[in-house]
């Protein structure tokens, strides 16, 4: 009898094993970078990226669940798009906010909520920066503001996979927002200073 015992505890510890569900593999998704187009030059010997917004700061942020940090990827669009082609002069790109938030929705109970698959959650995510530049050896300066939305639902039956390429894919539509909207911008309200 005491010589089976290691046996079934060997067996337990497999049914204890068999009965864990393995957490999903997390999927890759490509880098959201703008490095590929051509960089902006401006009439400043310094460009400063800063952040005034902290996730951290929000207990309703949700940005740990976006494949990358909202905030990290508006901050990224400086150091890629931006270059200092002056001696004199500073130019300040400021993540002004970067919020990420799920809301959960109302749902119906009863019958109702068995017969059919509803709406469980909101995602909203809105970037706000700005850009200011000035030459005090040209006179010459500006700033820019520009803000870029995005909201989706999703139905209750989602994955987290589905979760996660539901929330790159509106990061990354936010982003080619913003930078055609910088794009647009900055020629507009800095064109004196842009090179």
């Amino acid at each position: 009898m005491i010589a089976r015992r290691p046996f079934y505890a060997a067996c337990l510890a497999l049914l204890f094993l068999a009965a864990c569900d393995t957490p999903p593999d997390r999927q890759t998704f490509p880098q959201i970078t703008f490095q590929h187009l051509s960089p902006i030059g401006l009439d400043v010997a310094r460009i400063e990226i800063e952040s005034a917004y902290r996730a951290a700061d929000h207990p309703d942020d949700n940005a740990a669940e976006y494949p990358a940090p909202p905030e990290t990827l508006a901050a990224n669009w400086a150091r890629d798009r931006l270059k200092a082609a002056g001696t004199r002069g500073q130019a300040t790109y400021t993540v002004i906010e970067a919020r990420a938030v799920r809301v959960p929705l109302p749902r119906s109970s009863g019958i109702d909520a068995a017969l059919k698959t509803e709406q469980s959650d909101r995602y909203d995510l809105s970037i706000t920066v700005k850009l200011e530049a000035g030459n005090p050896i040209s006179g010459k300066s500006g700033a820019v503001t520009e803000t870029v939305t995005r909201s989706q639902t999703v139905p209750e039956n989602m994955t987290l996979n589905q979760r996660e390429v539901v929330l790159f894919n509106m990061l990354d539509a936010a982003m080619k927002d913003l930078n055609a909207r910088l794009e647009a911008s900055i020629p507009q309200y800095l064109g004196p200073l842009v090179r």
